[in-house]
This record gives C-alpha cells, structure tokens and sequence, in this order.
C-alpha cells in the first residue's frame, strides 16, 4: 500500500461541491461531486487497485467554486506494489474527458504515509474575481434602470456589479484590517460544530485590476478587479464573506469602523447584515503549498515502473 498525491484542477459549475455528502448514511449526489468522480475514475485503471479507493480532499470547496491547482491523497495497493504513476494520470483524465467531466489531473507523486493532503498544507491562495459596470458607461441613465450584457465567456466566471459607485481605495484600506492573526468567527457560515476554532493568520489580502478571460464587446462595459486571499487555512465560507464585505465598503454601505467592529466583537451574530455574501462562481482556489520535505519518500518508494511496461 502506498499513498499518492493527486495535483488536479476542475470547474466547479456543475458538481454539488468537492465533498461527498450523506444523509442518514445514504451517499447523495453519486458522481455529481469532486470526491466520488476521483474515486469513480481510480476505479477505471486497467491495472486496478486491489483496495477500494477513498480519496481525502485538500479543501472542501462549495458548489459553484473553481480550482485551478488542488490536490487529494489516496492510498491504492497494486500487484507486485507498483506504482504505475504515468498510468493514473492517463486514465483518470481520460475517464473525465470520456464522461465529459470537468476535472484534470495534473500530477500525481508517492509521499509518506503520514502525508495529509488537508493537514499537511502550509499556505493555500483563493483569488475572487469580479466586476464593476464603468461610471462613464451610464452617463443620464439612472443605473438601477439598466443592465449592460456581460460577456458569454465570463458565464459563471465571474460577479458582475451593476452599480457603478465604487470606490476601490476604500476597498483596499478595509483589506488591511484583514491580514494577520485575528478572530474571524463573524465571517463564518454556519458551522455544525460550535466549539471550532476561529482564530486564522491571514498572510496576503489584495485587490489588483485585472481584465476579462478573453476581450470582447460587452468587457468595454466593465472594470475588472481580483481580490487575492493567502493562508493556512479558512473558515467556511471565510473568503466569500471577506470579498462580500470589501464590496459593501466600496459601495459605501459599510464604513472603515463597521468592519473594524465585526473583528472587535467577534461572534456569529457580529456579522453586518448590509454586506452580501458573494456567490461561490467567482472564486478560485489558485494553489495549495506544502512542505518539500513532508513530500519525500526513501528512494526506494519514490521508484516508479518504466512506464513502458504498463
């Protein structure tokens, strides 16, 4: 038995979330989340595992939400223990691409025994995408009255925000209250656990002027800004609520001292209600980092088969 590393990307529009989920037991949702297609598509190798595959996620993602670069580990026994490395790559990306699922696996790698894809992780990086319809755009027209078209592209990509009063300096100066070691219990979702800890370092917290996925007529329309979130690990729904609030500060509908007070009095119920909770289709879990030496076998069970023998 060994325990493989799977790097892996995927567009979160059409599954119900990276987690399976179970209700009294009974698995909900079979191959419409992240976890069970990874399963599903281990189960294809033609030199099959002779366990049954559990994979363990790095970071339990909404449903909606993007990844760019995750990861999961997995432990799989195969005759002769080999590790045919070439081979899970080639199988599982072709089972998605077969079954039109959309998931690839980047690479895969044997660690340690003691390797966690969720625990062992020091830093992960989410970045948010989003929106603002341009002031010059609606020079006489009251902008409540108008809805400018959003770029085909950017379908489930990206917030769009039809207001144009939008002050970004506010923005970034609410975005330093963030960055460090805080209390950010007001900026959870609901939890089934009470006694968790809510206490995160936040190590980066940003907001820099990006641009459309592909230029087009319609992306004239808008500015386009990316919130970039850097640390450990989040809370649920942590980095929604984070950007929901640095909108409603840009908007003028939170002040500088509001959001100072969701961190002077964190509780569950300091959370201000005037800020939105961003919706998950704009957020991307860009990278999840780890120690190199939690990633190294002996030289032995870092040995791969020649791939030509698979």
């Amino acid at each position: 038995m060994n325990r493989y590393l799977i790097y892996f990307s995927y567009i979160g529009t059409r599954f119900k979330g990276v987690q399976k989920q179970y209700d009294k037991g009974v698995p909900l949702f079979k191959n419409e989340t992240i976890q069970s297609l990874l399963e599903s598509a281990l189960l294809q190798l033609r030199k099959k595992p002779l366990n049954n595959p559990v994979v363990y996620p790095a970071s339990r993602t909404d449903q909606g939400v993007h990844a760019l670069c995750t990861a999961a580990h997995v432990d799989l026994e195969f005759y002769n223990g080999q590790k045919p490395i070439y081979h899970i790559i080639h199988a599982m990306n072709t089972f998605f691409r077969v079954e039109n699922h959309d998931i690839r696996v980047l690479n895969v790698q044997v660690v340690p025994d003691t390797f966690s894809a969720r625990y062992s992780a020091i830093r992960k990086t989410y970045a948010y995408r989003f929106a603002v319809v341009k002031p010059d755009v609606l020079p006489h027209v009251p902008y409540k009255s108008s809805v400018f078209p959003l770029p085909i592209i950017e379908k489930d990509r990206c917030y769009f925000i039809q207001n144009p009063r939008f002050d970004i300096s506010l923005a970034k100066e609410a975005a330093n209250l963030f960055v460090g070691y805080k209390d950010f219990r007001a900026f959870m979702g609901k939890s089934l656990n009470p006694e968790i800890v809510t206490q995160r370092n936040i190590e980066e917290l940003s907001l820099i002027e990006t641009s459309s996925l592909l230029p087009s007529a319609e992306s004239k329309y808008y500015d386009f800004w990316q919130v970039t979130c850097r640390g450990k690990s989040f809370l649920y729904r942590q980095v929604r609520r984070t950007v929901g609030v640095l909108i409603a500060v840009a908007q003028k509908k939170i002040s500088i001292a509001e959001v100072e007070a969701m961190f002077e009095n964190p509780t569950k119920d300091s959370w201000n209600d005037k800020a939105t909770v961003v919706p998950p289709y704009g957020l991307y879990l860009q990278q999840v980092e780890y120690r190199e030496e939690d990633l190294l076998c002996d030289v032995e069970s870092k040995k791969e088969i020649d791939i030509r023998s698979i």
